[in-house]
């Protein structure tokens, strides 16, 4: 006889491609015949600018660009000058599963940069790209469920398994413009040397069909004055925006929102130097991440008929758990600082190692430090640091950890030299990418099995290894029929000692 299961799919975001960027960039700019001789750089910095995505059959492509810059010290001894180079990049990605139905977040910043001065009029600069596209691609599946009919006698054992997972994603561009006045008190600004935007999203939530979100744009600014001196400032923008999704979803959603900045410019609004037009376009790309729970049949008998299942392999990818650490750091430099400038601090890749039933999670940082020395002249330092945390993981599982710093990183003069510190916030997600074997169809055997040589009760000791599921499949009777023999109320506990198991006729 044949067995009725019922089939019901269920549609999420299958990841298809997870994969690390390391990339780098150079290219040569000239000293503008209006600027004095290049005679040692002081400082290089550069943002990523994400252009557009290219999806393709069997691979992706992200393209961009690095807004850099070099702050040089002139030969002839005159204030500090600084270039601007724009840097194409494309990233290019293949694989199999990857077809025009997979969309991408694609996460790019910059690891570290530097300048060499090739002779007085020419400059290099060499940027490294770190970071992670992810893709999904819609998927289906479906789960089975066993629909007892009354001349059946099948026992099936049923577990939840709760998987979070992506179900859907999107994006979206949208615009700031801004005007920001310098604080009084503070002297005006002649030249803007340097500009830098960190992005941060602090809330994030679904509302109906909605990705609510809302984030800072920290913006730092190094200019230089009427008197030529070297002058640092930041200022904080807040956005909020949403991105219309296909379906509605529950409050309790989870929202996963990656802003990435897509064009910068900064000018003198009024050109009196106080008053700052500020133009940011931004891409905010949005994935709903839902929790499920997948109904598995792992087991299935007949009291009184052979049986004869068939299996299927079910997917049960996604994140199990997600832990947050926040981490402070703090590293001496020796120099002979009078006063700090500016402090720029570029996030590698975390790296995962494994030690005993731990796993260790690594930032190397790049720090690069501006600050007046003893004689009141422009210097420059740059220093690596490293911060890390650590975590237990489960053998079958593996981590997923990024890393983002929390605030400003800043220094301070410290002995003889200075003190460079900041926060950094891990998130460590703990990912699975196992199959689980479900029941989806059997027959039963024609025949009625012969009971008639099996006794009704059988006495035995419970064996320290076995479960009552066990215990009932192998004595072809039922749990529920060993619990009412043997006072068992939960029908999960483990038996012990003698047990009365009645045997079904």
């Amino acid at each position: 006889m044949e067995l009725l299961f019922e089939t019901k799919p269920a549609g999420f975001l299958r990841e298809v491609l997870c994969a690390p960027i390391s990339q780098e960039e150079t290219a040569e700019t000239i000293v503008p015949d209006s600027f004095p001789d290049a005679e040692r750089i002081l400082d290089a910095y550069g943002s990523v600018v994400l252009r557009g995505k290219d999806y393709r059959s069997g691979g992706v492509s992200v393209s961009g660009g690095i807004h850099a810059g070099v702050l040089y010290a002139p030969e002839d001894g005159t204030p500090p000058r600084s270039l601007h180079v724009y840097i194409p990049f494309t990233i290019k990605l293949e694989g199999d599963l990857l077809s025009e139905n997979t969309r991408v977040c694609a996460d790019c910043r910059v690891r570290s940069v530097d300048a060499r001065i090739m002779n007085s009029r020419k400059v290099m600069v060499r940027v490294n790209l770190c970071g992670t596209v992810t893709g999904y691609e819609p998927a289906t599946q479906e789960l089975c469920s066993y629909v007892p009919s009354e001349d059946a006698d099948l026992q099936v054992r049923a577990s939840e398994y709760p998987v979070i997972r992506a179900r859907e994603t999107a994006e979206k561009g949208f615009t700031m413009t801004e005007e920001a006045e310098l604080p009084a008190g503070r002297a005006p600004m002649k030249e803007l040397c340097k500009y830098l935007a960190s992005l941060e999203v602090v809330d994030a939530k679904m509302v109906g069909s909605k990705a609510v979100f809302k984030g800072n744009v920290l913006l730092k600014l190094l200019y230089l004055t009427e008197d030529d001196e070297l002058v640092s400032w930041t200022c904080q923008l807040p956005f909020s925006q949403y991105v219309e999704m296909e379906q509605e979803y529950d409050d309790d959603e989870e929202l996963e929102t990656a802003i990435a900045l897509t064009d910068l410019s900064v000018e003198d609004a009024n050109g009196q130097g106080r008053r700052l037009l500020i133009n940011l376009q931004l891409l905010a790309q949005c994935t709903v991440i839902g929790r499920d729970s997948l109904e598995v049949l792992e087991d299935a008998y007949s009291l009184y008929h052979d049986f004869t299942p068939q299996w299927k392999r079910l997917e049960a990818s996604g994140r199990l758990d997600r832990q947050n650490f926040t981490e402070t750091v703090r590293t001496a430099v020796q120099a002979p600082v009078k006063s700090i400038l500016d402090v720029q601090v570029y996030l590698d890749d975390p790296a995962v190692r494994q030690e005993g039933e731990q796993v260790i999670v690594t930032l190397p940082m790049t720090a690069s430090v501006l600050y007046l020395d003893e004689n009141d002249e422009v210097q420059g330092v740059t220093a690596r640091m490293e911060s890390a945390c650590r975590t237990e993981i489960a053998e079958t599982c593996f981590c997923r950890p990024t890393a983002r710093l929390s605030g400003e990183a800043f220094a301070v003069p410290s002995g003889d030299g200075l003190e460079i510190r900041c926060t950094v916030v891990f998130t460590l997600d703990t990912m699975t990418r196992q199959g689980l074997e479900t029941l989806c169809g059997g027959t039963l055997g024609d025949e009625r099995l012969s009971s008639a040589d099996r006794p009704s009760v059988i006495l035995r000791p419970a064996d320290a290894d076995e479960s009552l599921w066990s215990l009932a499949k192998r004595c072809r009777t039922t749990i529920e029929a060993i619990c009412a023999a043997n006072g068992l109320g939960d029908e999960s506990a483990r038996p012990a000692g003698m047990l009365l198991i009645p045997i079904m006729k």
